[in-house]
């Protein structure tokens, strides 16, 4: 990485909030803030560094959004999506092939939901058989919820992962597994566009920065090792036949235990983890200017611990970091 992806370690000295294992997705709502921790919504008193249960679901929750005024929509591997309207909750229900993989949501005013789903074939939980069945089976659809109607966008996309509206009404979407993102056009007769290419690692959830600007998470570096096994069919499809996942060579939101495969010796050099080893694992933060262009980076380098930066959001003047991988919420004091 260089330029403005240059290494440092400023997310290793940010300070922790709080702790949930699990820690994925933030969402920020009128005067509140929500997380997620594996079958949980939580909300958050950043003050007081406490999380309180809003409600536990049937799976693993895989997306929070927060409308204007309030309503909270909340992505449910293998059942959909739950929306809370005021204190009641009800199921919104969604095409099937399109239930178990909603990794993003982004309401446009009160009635529209736009969601990303990150795989049509496999769920959420399986992401590394999606990425190394190289899937391109994406979508982001549009939701009507006053009349339960749902629209496809945009298909054929390789685990879409964040959304956001740029200021001419088109809607961004990070594609992770060809490490971009992409702009989809906010009227017919306009061209998609690629606004941010070739990324150093892959990217995330998107969201807004009060400066016109927005913020990027990226969970996981790219790395020679992957970029090989990916090209090289036969042996993917053996490893994914005969080696449980958490073995595989592969990105993830952190590095396992001492008995981690070494994948090449590359992990560890003489028993220590070097800051530029290509670790499979790393935090990266990207501050992205209003036509997308990456104006600044925060890091979690190979030998530090906040890894698997999966969202990120500003509150209340302060920008908060959900760390997968340590389970940790970050606030960064200094975002510039």
């Amino acid at each position: 990485m260089d330029g403005v992806f240059k290494p440092n370690a400023r997310l290793d000295s940010t300070e922790a909030i709080l702790g949930l294992p699990g820690l994925d997705n933030l969402a920020a709502g009128p005067g509140a803030l929500y997380c997620s921790s594996v079958d949980t919504v939580f909300r958050i008193d950043p003050k007081a560094g406490r999380a309180e249960p809003v409600r536990t679901f049937g799976g693993a929750v895989t997306m929070i959004a927060a409308s204007p005024a309030g309503r909270l929509a909340v992505g449910v591997e293998g059942i959909g999506v739950e929306l809370l309207d005021q204190s009641e909750w009800r199921r919104f229900d969604l095409p099937a092939d399109c239930a178990s993989c909603v990794t993003a949501g982004l309401f446009r005013g009160e009635d529209e939901l736009c969601l990303a789903i990150g795989s049509r074939v496999h769920a959420a939980s399986d992401w590394k058989r999606d990425l190394m069945s190289r899937g391109s089976t994406g979508a982001v659809i549009l939701c009507r919820l006053s009349i339960g109607a749902c629209e496809i966008v945009r298909e054929g996309l390789a685990f879409p992962y964040g959304l956001a509206v740029m200021a001419d009404g088109a809607l961004a979407v990070s594609e992770s597994w060809r490490h971009r993102v992409l702009s989809l056009p906010a009227r017919a007769g306009s061209a998609e566009e690629v606004r941010i290419g070739d990324l150093p690692a892959y990217p995330a959830r998107l969201s807004p920065a009060s400066d016109g600007g927005f913020w990027l998470a990226l969970f996981a570096p790219r790395r020679q090792l992957t970029e090989f096994v990916l090209v090289e069919d036969d042996y993917r499809r053996e490893m994914m036949a005969t080696i449980p996942p958490q073995a595989w060579i592969g990105p993830d939101f952190a590095d396992g235990d001492e008995e981690q495969p070494l994948q090449a010796g590359s992990v560890r050099q003489m028993g220590i983890m070097k800051p530029w080893a290509p670790s499979r694992s790393y935090g990266l933060v990207a501050r992205l200017d209003r036509d997308m262009q990456p104006v600044a980076s925060f890091h979690s380098r190979a030998d530090g611990r906040r890894h698997g930066i999966a969202s990120i959001v500003e509150f209340e003047g302060h920008l908060y970091a959900a760390s997968r991988g340590s389970g940790t919420l970050l606030r960064i004091g200094d975002p510039t």
